[in-house]
């Protein structure tokens, strides 16, 4: 941000969130599946606003459930380590069907979920791991009115909407 006034660098701030990559899979156990987020993708955290970072962190304790969060959003699913001992609905099958390489040790679960489902994860997920109930609250009670316009250019765009289909996934699209 070199050669930038101080007005160009909070504004240059404002339009390029830092932006995490995960670096190995992370996993995470939920409704008896092992969810698994792939290496290689990249999330800003809690999508908080910077001007209230003081008060609550987008790389603090609700970073897991902001994970899953981005990824549900991105994409319109979770991937869950794929075990052929569990029963998986038929739609999940179809998709690491189709897609075999891409899906080749995991298979997409909870497909076409509403918003609702992927904001209420992401404050269960704080709440269970963290115990950042307010956080969790205040997250959820922002993402009601405000994550809708994120969500729907997803379903209509696909992961690429945002430039961000860091992991060349394919997407739930409306």
């Amino acid at each position: 941000m070199q050669g930038l006034s101080w007005l160009g660098q909070i504004l240059h701030g404002l339009r390029h969130p830092p932006r995490l990559e995960i670096i190995e899979d992370w996993s995470i156990e939920l409704h008896g599946l092992l969810i698994v987020i792939p290496a290689g993708f990249i999330t800003d955290g809690a999508s908080i606003p910077r001007v209230l970072w003081w008060l609550i962190s987008p790389f603090g304790p609700l970073l897991e459930g902001a994970i899953l969060h981005d990824f549900g959003y991105q994409y319109g699913y979770l991937l869950a380590r794929y075990d052929a001992a569990t029963p998986y609905n038929l739609e999940s099958l179809a998709w690491r069907d189709l897609w075999p390489p891409l899906f080749a040790t995991t298979i997409p679960v909870f497909l076409r979920r509403d918003r609702q489902f992927f904001d209420e994860l992401l404050r269960y997920v704080t709440i269970e791991l963290n115990g950042a109930t307010l956080q969790a609250k205040a997250a959820y009670v922002a993402l009601r009115p405000f994550g809708g316009l994120v969500w729907a250019g997803y379903r209509q765009k696909g992961p690429h909407a945002l430039n961000t289909n860091s992991l060349g996934l394919p997407s739930v699209r409306s």
